[in-house]
């Protein structure tokens, strides 16, 4: 009897092993796991919503890896099989890993800068600099000469 129990809970032990094994624990700040947080799964997710740019960590059955508009809810979407490793930190360090690995025409530009040259002469559309100097003198000089005069006066 003693080695039936022993087998029994030896059995139970090695079964839970293995089904924990299985799973990781991750943030979660999905609405499913609001009040505490965290939550077990195969793989941990982490990812910025489609409809609100929402950063969203939950737990999920996605293959490894970042993907960019891997369906209609994400715009980019990490999977990792670390404890707790779906941050917003991991998110941005390997989506820009894989932008920096396609060819510069494979990524599309949100922004792009474009700086004109600087050959020391304003902008075309920029009015001349002297057309301000005549108000300059009307606000600044004309002022100072009446305030002296008054004081010289009194």
């Amino acid at each position: 009897m003693r080695l039936l129990t022993a087998v029994f809970l030896l059995h139970c032990v090695i079964v839970y092993l293995a089904s924990s094994s299985n799973t990781v624990k991750c943030y979660c700040t999905d609405d499913h796991c609001v009040p505490y947080g965290a939550c077990d799964g195969i793989v941990c997710l982490v990812g910025i919503l489609r409809d609100s740019n929402q950063v969203i960590r939950t737990c999920g059955t996605r293959p490894l890896g970042c993907y960019k508009d891997e369906d209609d809810r994400w715009t980019d979407l990490c999977a990792c099989d670390q404890p707790f490793c779906n941050t917003f930190s991991y998110l941005r360090s390997h989506t820009s890993q894989r932008r920096d690995t396609h060819e510069l025409d494979d990524v599309p530009l949100v922004f792009e800068r474009v700086d004109r040259p600087d050959d020391g002469m304003p902008p075309p559309n920029q009015p001349p600099i002297t057309a301000s100097s005549l108000l300059t003198v009307l606000l600044v000089v004309v002022p100072l000469t009446v305030g002296g005069a008054t004081v010289m006066v009194c």
